[in-house]
């Protein structure tokens, strides 16, 4: 099993960008990376499955974020709109930052189960586990999530979801 310096080294990257994702804030991803590590730490001694510990470190950093989001919900809207949102991706990948924006409009929930399904590589059985929610649910955010990737693209990515 890996130290907690080896953990915070190889994930702290990926738990940034995870929770980035989902508050497209730089000061709250960085605030979402912090309680994540620090529940890490404080609850690496009951993950069973090594293997299991990158979806496991996700799972934490996308509620973590979500937590997040929705204790800042209520406050001014100016905090996640799209000035804030900072991509470091190279401009010629028009594609990549497209995909992103369209990411970016969707609410935390959904995104949180399309990162652990296509970024983190887990089936819908795995999600509702890891989630501790139904199948059905899993299901249902994915297939909402693609109709409102889809929806936006229609639209030319006009469309706001969280409006």
């Amino acid at each position: 099993m890996l130290n907690e310096r080896e953990i915070y080294e190889i994930f702290f990257e990926k738990v940034f960008k995870t929770t980035f994702y989902i508050l497209k804030n730089e000061e709250l991803a960085k605030d979402a990376t912090h309680d994540t590590f620090i529940k890490v730490f404080k609850n690496l001694g009951k993950i069973n499955k090594p293997s299991s510990l990158n979806a496991w470190i996700t799972t934490i950093a996308t509620r973590t974020a979500i937590d997040i989001y929705n204790k800042n919900k209520r406050q001014s809207a100016y905090m996640f709109e799209e000035e804030n949102y900072v991509l470091n991706s190279d401009d010629s990948n028009y594609q990549k930052d497209e995909l992103e924006n369209y990411l970016a409009n969707l609410p935390p929930e959904h995104k949180q189960v399309l990162i652990l399904k296509y970024m983190d590589d887990l089936t819908e059985k795995e999600i509702a586990k890891l989630l501790s929610i139904k199948l059905g649910t899993v299901k249902s955010r994915i297939f909402r999530a693609k109709q409102k990737i889809f929806e936006q693209y229609q639209t030319g990515g006009e469309g706001r979801s969280d409006e």
